[in-house]
């Protein structure tokens, strides 16, 4: 099994315990606890806080040491922190698992991770390794979210995060310390697995250093378009399965159809980031944030389940570009050199985005009972990421054009 393939078995655990997981117990732990909608978002607004501000110390040194301890860390943490969930009572139990646990879990295994992986070991070909990263990934949702919600109607939320927790120690775990090495110069080989060579040398420390990234406007524009679509992503994965039942729809119907968007997300992972070998990447990115924007559109006037289907396919697809198709945008504007560092420090505006997003839809609900606004708050959210990111390809070229005139001039 390759790096890329592993990773994304790895992947459909890592976000099916965390993310996707926690939009399906909002409402049983609410009813079971009587605690507000955003006392129970604030644990997982708290979690990605925690994880992105994790992400600083993380990143140098997942550049530096690779990422094998890490992940594997990461996934013990994860499993011990979802049986201590089984046996909580109190919110500030909630939290500690949850916010503290499970933020730190997150921090070890989600993508800013093995996103770094691949951008280490691939180059050329890393359009094809983001695709089947993401691809076998993507399957953490259609798998995960309608797993999870027929889970806890038959057995209870208890005892489904005990099997949760399960997987990943017996499943995540191993394969993190089996699979998962460090660079592929230590190995004898350059990116793509090719020999060394006096080329492959040169091309090892390629790249912006995180000084240099963190002195560039592009730089900046990117963060800020990438925190406004992760602060209107973040309240859709936690609050559709509410705000389904909240419009009719049974537990099970609801879960389910939330956890399509993954499986309609897989050929807009694979389709888009093999377009991004032959078209500019940061176009193709765009072209998918304005596309959530129109499927979240689509969910809030939804009359009826075909209209939500609708949304399923609509925003599935271009969610599932998204993310991959970040990673490549990065990739190419810094390099190899510190992609770890620059991305870690780029994760903390981007998880208080994440997570003061769902905090504040919660709150909205408590106050208005309905999930409404919330949402087209997100439609807003997403179409002024798509201009800040066109932004940002403006001042990237002016920035290329004044490195080159410097250049020729010395």
């Amino acid at each position: 099994m390759g790096v890329d393939g592993g990773l994304g078995i790895t992947t459909i655990i890592s976000y099916g315990t965390t993310q996707y997981l926690f939009g399906v117990l909002v409402v049983p732990i609410s009813q079971s606890f009587q605690w507000d909608r955003a006392s129970v978002s604030g644990a997982y607004a708290a979690g990605l806080i925690i994880s992105g501000l994790l992400g600083v110390p993380i990143g140098p040194l997942l550049d530096r040491f690779g990422a094998r301890l890490l992940m594997s860390a990461g996934s013990a943490l994860a499993g011990i922190a979802l049986f201590g969930l089984t046996q909580m009572q109190t919110l500030w139990q909630f939290y500690l698992f949850w916010s503290g646990g499970m933020g730190v879990a997150m921090a070890l295994t989600l993508y800013p991770v093995t996103f770094t992986v691949v951008a280490n070991w691939f180059v050329r070909k890393r359009g094809m390794a983001l695709a089947v990263l993401t691809l076998v990934g993507g399957l953490s949702s259609p798998i995960c979210i309608p797993l999870s919600g027929a889970l806890i109607a038959h057995i209870g939320w208890r005892a489904t995060l005990m099997v949760l927790g399960l997987a990943q120690l017996v499943i995540a775990l191993p394969l993190h310390a089996v699979l998962l090495r460090r660079h592929p110069e230590d190995l004898g080989l350059s990116p793509d697995g090719e020999p060394l060579g006096e080329e492959g040398a040169k091309r090892v420390l390629l790249g912006l250093s995180l000084h240099q990234a963190l002195h560039r406007s592009s730089f900046w524009l990117i963060t800020t378009s990438l925190s406004l679509v992760t602060l209107g992503g973040t309240v859709v994965f936690v609050h559709q399965v509410a705000f389904l039942i909240g419009r009719g729809y049974d537990l099970i119907l609801a879960a389910t159809l939330s956890g399509m968007l993954g499986l309609v997300s897989l050929p807009g992972r694979y389709l888009f980031n093999m377009l991004s070998q032959r078209m500019s990447a940061q176009t193709l990115l765009t072209v998918s944030i304005i596309a959530q924007a129109a499927g979240i559109a689509v969910l809030i006037l939804a009359p009826s389940l075909l209209w939500v289907i609708c949304y399923v396919l609509l925003y599935g697809t271009a969610y599932g570009a998204f993310s991959p198709l970040r990673a490549s945008v990065m990739a190419e504007q810094v390099g190899r050199r510190a992609y770890g560092s620059i991305t870690a420090v780029q994760g903390v505006p981007v998880a208080l985005c994440g997570g003061l997003g769902p905090l504040a839809a919660g709150w909205l609900y408590d106050q208005l009972q309905r999930y409404e606004l919330a949402f087209w708050l997100c439609v807003g959210a997403f179409l002024l990421a798509a201009f800040v990111l066109l932004l940002s390809a403006r001042a990237q070229r002016e920035q290329t054009r004044s490195a080159e005139v410097e250049v020729v001039q010395h």
